[in-house]
Parts: C-alpha cells; sequence; structure tokens
C-alpha cells in the first residue's frame, strides 16, 4: 500500500510539473536536470541496554537475543565511522552510517511574477538505495574460578590454577534500503561557473532487507601464579586464550530478520557546491556540473514492535554529477 502511495505521489508530481496554468499558459514547472551522487551517512543512534532488549521484541528469532544482565556493555570501545558504525559513550549515544548511491530529476519553476523560469530555483525529486549499519551492541563478561592448588617444589610459595572466561557478544542491525525524496533548492547565481545552494527536503525509505547479525567469542584458559604474583583481573590479557597455554577459543555467528521491514523519515538541509565542467557555449560539457553536497538533518527509524528512534543525522554526497539543458 506506502509503494502504491509512492509511485501515485511521484506520478502526480510529475504531471503538475507538466500542466497547463490557465493564466500564464506556461507549465508550472519543467523537467530541466538530471543528476546522480554517491556518499555516506552517519548518524548517531542509541545502545542502552533497554534498546537492546527493545530489539529483541522485533526479530523473528528471539532466541538469539542473550539476558545481558551481569554482562558489561562495551559499546565505549567501538570507533567505527562510514559505511558500517560510529562511536559511542557509556553504552547511550552511539554512531552508524551507511553509504548511498542517489539519482535525482530537477525541475525548474515558473514565476508569475516575473514571468519566466526561475533558473536560481529547483525542485528536485530523487529516488536512491542505501545500506549499513544502525544500531549495534556490545557486552562482555569475565569470570574465573580456582580449579587447583600446587605446591611449589623450588620454594617459591604456593601455585594456583584458576580457570578464566571471557564472554562477547555483539549483534548489528544491518539494512538495505530503498528511498523517495522531495527538496526545493535556492541557488546563486547559475551564470557563474561556480554556484552553491541550500535549501530543505523530505525523504522516505523502506528497509529491501534488515537482519540482526549475532557474533559470539568464547575465549578458554587456565591461569597458573604463585602466591606473590597474584595477576589483576582488570587485565584484559588475564582472560584471553593464549595459544601458548592451556585454553581453547570459540567463535559463531548467526542473524535473524526483523518480523516486518525497517522504514526511514529524514528531514534534512541540502547545502552544496556545483562547478561547470566548462564555459564554451558549444561544449557538451557546458551543460555538467560535478558538485558536493552536506546533508544535516534529523532521521526517524521506525522499527515496528520496538519503538521509532529519532537520530541525529548527517549525510556527504561525495561526488556527483548534474547534467542540465
Amino acid at each position: 500500500m506506502k509503494k502504491i502511495l509512492l509511485f501515485t505521489s511521484l506520478m502526480f508530481l510529475i504531471g503538475y510539473a507538466n500542466a497547463q496554468d490557465g493564466n500564464s499558459k506556461q507549465p508550472l514547472f519543467k523537467v530541466t536536470s538530471f543528476s546522480s551522487s554517491i556518499g555516506f551517512a552517519g548518524v548517531m543512534t542509541s545502545n542502552t541496554d533497554e534498546d537492546y532488549y527493545g530489539l529483541q521484541k522485533a526479530v523473528q528469532n528471539p532466541s538469539l537475543f542473550i539476558d545481558v544482565s551481569g554482562f558489561t556493555n562495551n559499546s565505549s570501545y567501538y570507533g567505527n565511522y562510514g559505511f558500517n558504525g560510529g562511536y559511542y559513550y557509556n553504552g547511550y549515544g552511539g554512531g552508524a552510517g551507511n553509504g548511498s548511491a542517489v539519482f535525482n530529476l530537477g525541475l525548474t519553476p515558473y514565476s508569475k511574477k516575473l514571468g519566466k523560469y526561475r533558473e536560481n530555483r529547483e525542485l528536485r525529486i530523487s529516488v536512491g538505495s542505501n545500506f549499513g549499519t544502525r544500531n549495534t551492541f556490545d557486552f562482555y563478561d569475565n569470570n574465573t574460578f580456582r580449579i587447583d592448588t600446587f605446591q611449589s617444589v623450588n620454594g617459591s610459595g604456593i601455585v594456583y590454577a584458576d580457570s578464566a572466561i571471557y564472554s562477547n557478544y555483539s549483534y548489528s542491525l544491518n539494512f538495505t534500503s530503498i528511498n523517495f525524496g522531495v527538496s526545493y533548492l535556492f541557488k546563486t547565481d547559475m551564470k557563474r561557473r561556480v554556484h552553491f545552494y541550500a535549501g530543505g527536503g523530505v525523504n522516505y525509505g523502506i528497509a529491501l532487507n534488515s537482519t540482526v547479525d549475532v557474533y559470539e567469542n568464547i575465549y578458554k584458559s587456565v591461569i597458573y601464579y604463585n602466591e606473590y604474583q597474584n595477576p589483576s583481573e582488570n587485565d584484559n590479557n588475564y582472560y584471553y586464550y593464549d595459544g601458548n597455554n592451556n585454553g581453547s577459543y570459540s567463535y559463531s555467528n548467526s542473524s535473524t530478520s526483523l518480523i516486518k521491514p525497517m522504514q526511514f523519515v529524514r528531514f534534512y538541509i541540502p547545502v552544496g557546491l556545483s562547478l561547470r565542467l566548462s564555459n564554451k557555449e558549444t561544449s557538451f560539457f557546458n551543460h555538467v556540473d560535478l558538485y558536493t553536497e552536506m546533508i544535516p538533518g534529523v532521521e526517524l527509524q521506525i522499527i515496528s514492535y520496538d519503538k521509532t528512534y529519532a537520530n541525529p543525522y548527517f549525510g556527504i554526497a561525495f561526488i556527483g554529477f548534474n547534467y542540465h539543458w
């Protein structure tokens, strides 16, 4: 139903753009450009324990989610940006990102007052695809217990043997989506080879695929030490498997899909710089611009059976081209 509504709205916009105005005898809009760009976006997401249990309710196989009572939220150790993640602080904030490809159709509005088309204005209709990561959770737990005690034969005192188990579980919400958007741009002097533009826009996206990937890492080792050299449990190396020691390591991964597709609604402010490749009017490249664009805004991330997240959003169109006629 939503796809039909979007398609109908798009057809209405195109039809409206070419509709004849009874007074001006001119189309209210005319199609004047086509453009495309690639880039990425970073998003601040919420990754608390409460959000973790909320996501558990929204997946098809909730049994993959463990009880994290007693576990430590390890989110602050993440430092990924761009396509696969972001940054975290004490489990209460985080970053996630996505790559994107966008195609745009540019329409120039007609001004009755001026009696001409306003080349420094543009209604831009967009369709594109995004892929990447949103909420990410990482938990760990250290357990150690005494398994044996020995009397040293060389007089160095009592030797203890401890079993140390380090458990780590990571959950990552990944997606691929298609999105539709509309924005309105205000441009500086179009006769100049370099011009700037800014405006406002809204974008709707729906995930074609959204899964939670689960990674389990278990390190088991036996630590020997004497009574005078008791190792610190704050030292992570105390728990990690050492191939030269008595220990083992196990790893597994699995995934589960969301019960319903994830959706996005984004409100943003596009700000860009455009460079015309040639000033020669007879040249093909006189009609071609290269541009880059920043897209700050707010994203509503809608997860059925969980909740709607309001994520600060910042996108960048690294490189784009615009053909205008």
